[in-house]
């Protein structure tokens, strides 16, 4: 479920939408085959029922030697009325169609009246006449079983459920009213059931309406969570660069206050970082004026020895000092983004270095083009040579393009590393005693500034000790990185 289910918060708000809808469709489906027969069967039956009840008082209204025949005219072949002495119906059923007929006519007669309804058809030998049958309406009923209760000459003859021809239902109705003595009201009723057209126009409308809903939503969903998209590339873009453009203040209420919030987060960090390195530099230019002092001192020492000990201490004071506002300064978060050859740069350092006589060799393409900061890019990679040369004697550069990131691999022949220390190798002013030599010089803040410049450009640094000896430095880069451009831009 977990590699099925999508990870994002649109797919997902999409998904359950999705599946509320199609839930919703399927339920009416379910239902509209489930019910459909019922209730256009009591669609039918009712309007039937009302039909017959505004005939009833119509007949009512005429003259009592006049309704035989006002109701023989308003006969017809979908609804066969008869004046009766006997009545057609002997007892009502409880069929469906009978009992919507039963209920609509018992709340439009008066009360005391005697109503019959059966959705059977019952042929026997009354006085004025059976019902006539066409043959199509014939070839759809069917003889029941013989009731021993009644008459052997009865028969009980019944509709096949819903007719498959005629597509048609019937039922009969015998009405006496109190203001009739001896005459029954009877109608045979026929309900068109037929399919009507375009009867599969509701599922195309259903289809049409729930992509409709599909669309609307996913417009919607991808509407909402597009602020957490942007706070999402805002915070890594805060995270390499802390004098990133604010955040945009609009949009609805909450998104605002989010976005002043971010805002005011990141105007808090750089103000932090201003004051710390506005702190560094006046102990700099505090520092430096007591050093100039002890230096023109130290000229004045007649033991040469002395002299020469006491002036390597203070350039080792002065190069701590530069090396701790250069890493406090972050001059690398100031420089912008731009694409670059980063294949050029490198194999132009290592060029430089083996013009100087040193062991540095270089595979990989002759030009590769990358957004980064390339001051920031070219000095974190010649301190990573540097440390190579200096440490395992040689360096071997390589760079290799892939789908999502830009990888450089160092390696040198030196003593590697100690599994602890590969994270505490970075951090400010540490320097390993046992694998690295103090007589190179330099605060410990070379590993601590070339990382936080790779950083600085969505990558990261990682030191490996290789199977054959020696230290692998493998540094990532992110390929796409097209909105830091515009960012900076």
């Amino acid at each position: 479920m977990r590699q099925i289910f999508p990870r994002s918060v649109i797919g997902r708000v999409f998904v359950a939408l999705t599946l509320a809808i199609v839930l919703i469709n399927f339920a009416s489906v379910f239902f509209y085959f489930v019910f459909h027969d019922e209730t256009a069967v009591a669609a039918a039956a009712s309007q039937a029922g009302e039909q017959i009840v505004a005939i009833k008082r119509l007949v009512d209204q005429a003259p009592p030697e006049e309704q035989p025949q006002l109701v023989e005219r308003l006969s017809s072949p979908l609804m066969n009325l008869r004046m009766t002495r006997e009545p057609i119906v002997e007892k009502s059923d409880d069929l469906f169609a009978s009992q919507v007929v039963f209920d609509k006519l018992s709340r439009e007669f008066p009360e005391g009246t005697d109503i019959r309804v059966d959705s059977r058809i019952e042929l026997r030998e009354f006085k004025s006449g059976a019902w006539p049958f066409d043959p199509a309406l014939r070839s759809n009923l069917k003889v029941t079983a013989p009731d021993t209760s009644q008459p052997q000459s009865e028969k009980m003859i019944a509709l096949h459920g819903a007719l498959p021809t005629l597509d048609e239902a019937l039922f009969n109705v015998s009405v006496k009213t109190p203001m009739m003595e001896d005459t029954w009201f009877n109608a045979r009723v026929v309900l068109n059931l037929g399919a009507p057209k375009g009867e599969y126009m509701p599922f195309f409308l259903l289809t049409a309406l729930s992509i409709i809903i599909g669309c609307v939503a996913w417009w919607g969903v991808h509407k909402a969570t597009r602020p957490l998209s942007v706070f999402a590339s805002a915070a890594e873009r805060l995270g390499m660069d802390v004098n990133a453009e604010p955040l945009p203040e609009v949009g609805p209420s909450e998104v605002e206050r989010a976005a002043h919030a971010f805002n005011t987060m990141q105007m808090r960090i750089k103000r932090f970082i201003q004051d710390r390195t506005q702190m560094l530099a006046a102990i700099s230019h505090d520092l430096r004026t007591p050093i100039t002092r002890l230096r023109l001192r130290a000229e004045f020492v007649e033991d040469d020895l002395q002299r020469r000990k006491m002036l390597t201490d203070l350039d080792e004071m002065e190069a701590m000092i530069g090396a701790t506002l250069t890493f406090a300064r972050d001059d690398v978060a100031t420089e912008q983004l731009e694409s670059v050859d980063v294949a050029a740069i490198v194999a132009a350092l290592c060029s430089d270095h083996r013009a100087d006589g040193r062991d540095v060799t270089y595979n990989g393409p002759d030009t590769m083009a990358l957004i980064a900061r390339p001051l920031a890019f070219k000095r974190a990679i010649n301190n990573f040579v540097e440390n190579a040369v200096k440490y395992g004697k040689s360096a071997r550069v390589s760079l290799d393009m892939g789908s999502h990131e830009l990888t450089i691999c160092i390696d040198d022949d030196g003593p590697g590393i100690p599994i602890a220390d590969k994270e505490r190798v970075f951090a400010p002013f540490i320097r390993l005693e046992s694998s690295r030599s103090r007589e190179t010089g330099g605060a410990g803040l070379g590993l601590t500034i070339a990382r936080n410049a790779v950083r600085s450009m969505g990558g990261d640094v990682e030191l490996i000790n290789r199977a054959e000896g020696g230290l692998r430095v493998r540094v990532t880069l992110p390929v796409a990185q097209e909105e830091l451009l515009v960012a900076a831009e």
